[in-house]
Formats: structure tokens, sequence, C-alpha cells
């Protein structure tokens, strides 16, 4: 999932959407673990563009069926 990081306070922070907190039952003061890596800038034509409805299936996709996609990656 690509997210945009805001300003909070002093801090820098980025919001994770309801959907995604229920599906992973997060709560305020959970521990999570964050894999960061910047995306670099890339001009897109309008039909270039993926919907972010799309790109949070395919997140909650990779992840349902991870054991059996790299299962298969390996063959």
């Amino acid at each position: 999932m690509i997210q945009q990081t805001i300003q909070i306070g002093n801090s820098v922070g980025v919001i994770i959407p309801k959907n995604v907190l229920e599906e992973n039952k997060i709560k305020v003061g959970d521990k999570i673990q964050v894999d960061v890596s910047p995306v670099k800038s890339v001009r897109k034509t309008a039909k270039d563009a993926v919907s972010p409805e799309l790109l949070m299936w395919l997140d909650g996709f990779n992840k349902r069926y991870k054991d059996a996609l790299q299962e298969l990656a390996s063959k």
C-alpha cells in the first residue's frame, strides 16, 4: 500500500486506512512492523493511474495468498 506522509506536530506520520486496521485487527497502541521504501515519483497519465481501491485489494490478496504465491514463485 502506498501512503503519503503527513505532518503531525514536530513529527511525520502516515494514515492507516480503517479497513486495513480492521482486516489486521490493529488497535491504537498496538506495535506493528512497517517496511519503508520511498516511492519514486513517476509522471502518470490518466490511463496509467491505478486506483487506491485496487492497490488495497491487491495488498489484501497478497497477504491472504502469500504462502501459495511464494510456492508458485519457487517453481
